[in-house]
């Protein structure tokens, strides 16, 4: 820069590849099936509304990398606080 500052380090967003929020939708589901956990145990464990299930299962959470993480904390499956 003219003046000798350093110009701010461009911060770079995460996207999401479309086939990612698939597999992370997919992976939730089965896991969910698999522990016999109805969308409202599931609800109830992460603390979020059973709608929010449902959008996540239907896709509709983009990105989905957040939701999946809290998620996969509630059924047991990733360390709380691991991502």
């Amino acid at each position: 820069m003219a003046d000798g500052g350093e110009r701010p380090a461009q911060v770079e967003q995460e996207t999401e590849h479309p086939h990612d929020t698939e597999d992370l939708v997919r992976l939730v589901s089965l896991i969910r099936s698999e522990q016999g956990w109805t969308q409202a145990k599931l609800a109830e464990a992460a603390g979020v509304p059973e709608a929010e299930i449902a959008r996540f299962e239907a896709a509709e959470i983009v990105p989905a990398k957040p939701m999946a993480m809290r998620l996969l904390e509630a059924l047991g499956r990733v360390e709380p606080g691991l991502f």
